[in-house]
């Protein structure tokens, strides 16, 4: 049986992680605030933010035994696509309005597809299981250790095959026509595009788990590299700010897995530690926030830019509830507004990405946050916050009961999210937050949303 990346130079840290994940304890950077969305199954393998929905791989290895879910910002659960074996990578392609994923165990007995990569067109409308093996963008095999996946601006695709040592590739689909862009690599594990598009980070790790980042052109032509000796490395995504963010590493001691941010200097900064191995990343768009899938949990655990919040303004209170989900307007001097802003089907912050009268967004609070930005507010506990809205009093409700189900804060927490529809007609509608801690009111801020035709 052909080596794999996942089964065999990760076995052993999976067996350790096992054994800790039921007590980790996500510890972030100040500049980050965690959070966790939970899961109704088990054994995710990646994760992909598909609009105002959520991709999840799952189900056990094994030759038909996993999925692909999608789960519905009303609470809706669909199995999307079927008959997968080891998923290794899921992304949402939002200009293709495509699902690309891959699966490296195609030779498992039993298996009919597998070791190639796969789209699912238009996945937010499929509402029941489509078999992978109509969905195949290679034939079966192609790609024996397909790892990664990437798409290119104009519909070219990269899969990076994780064959181990000096077998390892990046292979480009143009056309429907495989190449091999990058050869001589070893465990390949992932692929971006850097922040400005004019070349790529591909990860890669050895036989002894060292990791490295290395740039290259579009071309394939080694750049430099960007960073090496990493504890691992496995899943990755570039954020706002242009800085790489890298799951699978580990700590000097192996007590604790952790995320890290190599910014485009090649500084490295621990973001987050306490998982038992973290595997799937994704940063959704408009929040910025980062999921990052831990092996054996039912949860996605989420790291929330203090940067990306939008407090109510700047005086000794605004820092006790923030609002986050979309971009904040900001003034002349840079500092954000407490209304966001969208066009109607700009897949930039309207998370249906159609032109069909109405903007929806994401809505969701932290509280207790530790904001630089507002330097005279020192956060304390909450454990009620209310939200209203005139117009819009049903999606107040449900932004009060998610933002509930994360209370009481004693730290920084954020809840979890509510979509909200707003019309296309220029108005803004408003949602009022009272937070208050012990009977008494610490922070009352306004959020206003306006969607253009």
């Amino acid at each position: 049986m052909r080596t794999r990346f996942v089964r065999s130079i990760l076995s052993a840290i999976l067996i350790v992680a096992g054994a800790r994940v039921a007590s980790a304890a996500i510890v972030a950077d100040p500049a980050y605030v965690v959070g966790a969305i939970p899961l109704p199954i088990v054994n995710a393998a990646d994760v992909a933010v598909v609009g105002a929905s959520i991709a999840i791989g799952q189900g056990g290895f094994g030759a038909g035994a996993q999925s692909i879910v999608r789960l519905d910002p009303n609470g809706g659960v669909f199995t999307i696509v079927s008959n997968l074996n080891s998923i290794g990578a899921i992304v949402y392609d939002a200009v293709g309005d495509r699902l690309l994923f891959a699966d490296n165990a195609g030779e498992l007995p039993g298996a009919t597809t597998g070791d190639t990569v796969y789209a699912l067109a238009n996945p937010r409308s499929i509402v029941s299981p489509v078999d992978a093996a109509t969905l195949t963008l290679l034939p079966n095999g192609s790609i024996p250790a397909a790892q990664a996946v990437l798409a290119l601006p104009g519909g070219d695709l990269l899969v990076g095959d994780a064959a181990g040592p000096g077998s390892g590739r990046v292979v480009r689909i143009s056309g429907g026509v495989p190449s091999d862009l990058v050869t001589g690599l070893d465990y390949t594990s992932g692929i971006s595009l850097g922040l400005a598009g004019g070349e790529l980070l591909i990860g890669n790790v050895d036989a002894f788990f060292s990791g490295t980042v290395t740039r290259y052109s579009l071309a394939g032509v080694v750049i430099a590299p960007l960073a090496s000796g990493l504890g691992g490395s496995y899943d990755q995504a570039v954020d706002a700010d242009g800085s790489l963010l890298l799951t699978g590493g580990f700590t000097d001691d192996f007590s604790s897995s952790t995320v890290i941010a190599i910014a485009p200097d090649g500084a490295i900064d621990e973001i987050a530690s306490g998982f038992g191995f973290s595997s799937g990343l994704t940063i959704d768009g408009p929040s910025r926030q980062v999921m990052v899938l831990d092996f054996g949990t039912t949860r996605i655990d989420t790291l929330t830019p203090v940067a990306a919040l939008t407090p109510g303004g700047g005086g000794s209170k605004e820092c006790h509830v923030e609002s986050f989900g979309g971009a904040p307007v900001r003034s002349s001097s840079g500092k954000p507004k407490n209304r966001w802003e969208c066009t109607d089907g700009d897949p930039a912050c309207d998370r249906d990405g159609a032109a069909n009268g109405a903007c929806v967004f994401w809505v969701g609070a932290c509280m207790a946050v530790a904001d630089p930005r507002v330097p005279k507010c020192a956060p304390v506990g909450i454990d009620v916050v209310t939200v209203t809205s005139k117009h819009l009093p049903a999606a107040a409700a449900a932004i009060a009961s998610a933002v509930s189900a994360a209370l009481p804060a004693t730290g920084p927490t954020c809840s979890g999210t509510t979509i909200v529809p707003v019309t296309a007609d220029g108005k803004g509608r408003t949602f009022v937050f009272d937070a208050s801690w012990a009977g008494k009111r610490r922070d009352k801020d306004v959020l206003s949303l306006r969607c253009r035709p």
